[in-house]
């Protein structure tokens, strides 16, 4: 019987850092960015961009950052970081999204480095500044307001850096996640504030890494409608993994939590053929097969007989919501486009009115990726599964 600990794969979030799996470059190319900076005092950090749709591990990987700089690396280098994760109400003035940033960096410096004793008088000086300018904001008519910003970002993090830099902080990694919601619900400019932003920190002395994350399908947006800004960035992008990748997602997780499951080889490449080597399905799958098969190995065969439960569920739990997310006309594209021939289809393949607008849509609903300008697919093979299934009955 299977030696359960237990379960360390979930799908509904981040992966844990110790359990996080595959993209060597990118975290080989974080690591020495931030030893770089870090350890030379003329050395600037390079900004990141990263890109990748729903459940590819954006979050998991800013995760992972965090716990490389203070686990891994804590001895080497000294460095401060904050995970700010944006939201449409963030994004409403440049006023809200500077105290939020703010205010996140307030709240977690007492559990982001190892020298919280030593900056601690200093955040919590900053942060009675960062407050009374809120107090005093938010007292003020909506007129009153826009003309009298009392808190520029600039001078808040360039005076923020030069109290922690005095207390031995060699670097600050800023990591704003879902940057998608200041292009669509964001004040107007509020790409390029946040550009000018940068580039005034980064020549006025200090040392702040940013990173970004965001769907691929933001990244046009944002060059298109900000140029400069994209040009701030190292970018990379996440995709799904390859075979080895799955064995590694699959495997690493049970040998860390001590979990004695000898699976097959082909039983990998299977979960890799079926998942299409997503992060997320073969987390949700894996947590199943956890559940339900009890011994110590798992062959191809007793693999084929559990699999009809593990797609059952997957298609219960998410393609029926995302279904769901469509409107009539929506879903009645998706039904379409499960039905063409070709994985990779353009709009003059669908027979609809409004076609290029309607995949835009579905593509903004992340139903639908936009591998470049139009060409599209349906997000993953499983719930072209899932709606050809609906189609039948």
């Amino acid at each position: 019987m299977t030696k359960m600990t237990g379960n360390p794969f979930y799908a509904r979030g981040p992966v844990e850092p110790q359990y996080f799996a595959n993209r060597r470059e990118l975290l080989q190319f974080f690591v020495q960015n931030v030893e770089d900076a870090a350890q030379n005092k003329n050395t600037k950090p390079d900004n990141i961009t990263i890109l990748g749709n729903w459940g590819i591990g954006k979050t998991s990987t800013l995760l992972k950052f965090q716990d490389i700089i203070h686990n891994d690396k804590k001895d080497a280098i000294n460095v401060f970081s904050v995970l700010f994760s944006l939201k449409p109400s963030v994004c409403e003035s440049a006023d809200v999204f500077t105290y939020s940033l703010l205010d996140a960096i307030s709240k977690q410096y007492s559990i982001s480095i190892p020298l919280k004793d030593r900056i601690g008088a200093v955040i919590k000086e900053e942060a009675k500044i960062w407050e009374q300018w809120r107090l005093e904001s938010i007292s003020l008519s909506p007129e009153l307001r826009r003309k009298s910003r009392k808190l520029d970002l600039v001078d808040a993090l360039s005076r923020l850096w030069s109290k922690l830099e005095n207390k031995g902080i060699n670097l600050v990694v800023i990591m704003i996640d879902d940057i998608h919601y200041m292009l669509t619900e964001g004040w107007s400019g509020s790409l390029y504030d946040l550009r000018t932003d940068i580039q005034a920190l980064a020549t006025g002395g200090t040392k702040y890494l940013f990173i970004i994350t965001g769907p691929k399908f933001i990244y046009t947006s944002m060059h298109e409608m900000a140029e400069p800004f994209t040009r701030l960035f190292e970018r990379f992008e996440l995709n799904n993994f390859d075979l080895a990748g799955t064995g590694e997602a699959i495997t690493k997780p049970m040998r860390i939590a001590g979990i004695n499951l000898e699976i097959s080889d082909d039983v990998i490449e299977q979960i890799h053929n079926i998942t299409d080597g997503h992060p997320y399905f073969i987390a949700g799958m894996m947590r199943d097969i956890l559940r339900i098969h009890k011994k110590e190995t798992l062959t191809l065969y007793e693999f084929e007989q559990i699999k009809p439960r593990l797609i059952e569920h997957l298609a219960r739990t998410k393609f029926e919501d995302d279904y769901n997310k469509a409107t009539d006309t929506e879903k009645q594209i998706l039904l379409n486009c499960a039905q063409l021939k070709n994985k990779i289809f353009s709009p003059s393949e669908i027979e609809s009115k409004s076609r290029s607008k309607l995949l835009e849509r579905l593509a903004n609903k992340e139903l639908l990726v936009k591998l470049e300008r139009g060409k599209y697919k349906l997000y993953h093979p499983l719930f072209k599964e899932y709606l050809n299934n609906i189609s039948q009955k």
